[in-house]
């Protein structure tokens, strides 16, 4: 009896301490995520100068409840399966709304220009989207200034 008493309470202190650095997500496959890399895990000389985060990458599967295999390029030389502790969910463009805008840094001018270039009379709500994150959901809001 006190030995399954013991073995128990060990049981759950082993719990509490893996518990401890869960990490609770909302990525789900074919999500668009940020990969955080060490310096450590970077090579060569200039590790120093090179980024911190890369990305975006399309996760392609869940391997496990917190692991995901993303779709790597060949030349970072590094396992395609990731913790999720070391991802970030992309967050879309406010004005790109297909999967090809993702590529761009800055939003092309066209995508500035509405349909109608008259000045506004007020201030205005010109779009309004909500978007889920792994901490809730956000909403995005798209103001066109009066003038």
């Amino acid at each position: 009896m006190k030995v399954q008493e013991k073995l128990k309470t060990s049981q759950a202190k082993y719990k509490m301490r893996y518990d401890k650095h869960k990490v609770d997500h909302k990525f789900h496959v074919g999500d668009h995520v940020w990969l955080h890399l060490s310096k450590e895990r970077l090579q060569g000389p200039t590790k120093k100068l090179k980024p911190i985060r890369h990305g975006p990458y399309k996760i392609v599967e869940q391997v496990i409840e917190n692991a995901f295999r993303l779709n790597l390029p060949k030349y970072m030389n590094i396992y395609s399966v990731v913790n999720v502790e070391h991802l970030k969910l992309c967050e879309p463009y406010m004005l790109i709304e297909d999967e090809a805008g993702l590529d761009q840094i800055l939003p092309y001018i066209g995508n500035l220009a509405f349909d109608t270039m008259d000045e506004l009379k007020e201030d205005t709500l010109l779009k309004n989207k909500i978007h889920a994150t792994r901490r809730g959901e956000i909403e995005l809001w798209l103001v066109g200034l009066k003038g």
